[in-house]
């Protein structure tokens, strides 16, 4: 099974993949290409402090940033500055709630 995602019309492309593959295809849409979200993941490596890690996330579609813990109000200020989903926080540690 080959996986193929584009931004814009996928099924436009799959004459010319199919003159390359001949075997099962899935062809899927996606909002950023994998430059833009390298791109963006470059900006939130510089603007985020205190992060651990960042990576692409390219089948989801979004930048995922590490942290010791990710509390939920800086969560709310990326996705205020970045766009709601667009940067998740990933924390090692979770708050401890009573």
């Amino acid at each position: 099974m080959l996986n193929v995602a584009f931004t814009g019309d996928a099924t436009a492309r799959e004459p010319a993949i199919r003159e390359l593959w001949g075997g099962a295809l899935c062809l899927s849409g996606a909002q950023r290409t994998e430059v833009e979200l390298r791109k963006l993941q470059e900006r939130a490596q510089k603007e985020i402090k205190d992060q651990y890690s960042a990576s692409v996330d390219e089948r989801a579609g979004h930048i995922e940033i590490g942290f010791r813990m990710a509390r939920p109000e800086l969560q709310r200020e990326v996705d205020e500055k970045y766009g709601k989903g667009l940067v998740t926080l990933k924390g090692l540690l979770a708050p401890v709630r009573p």
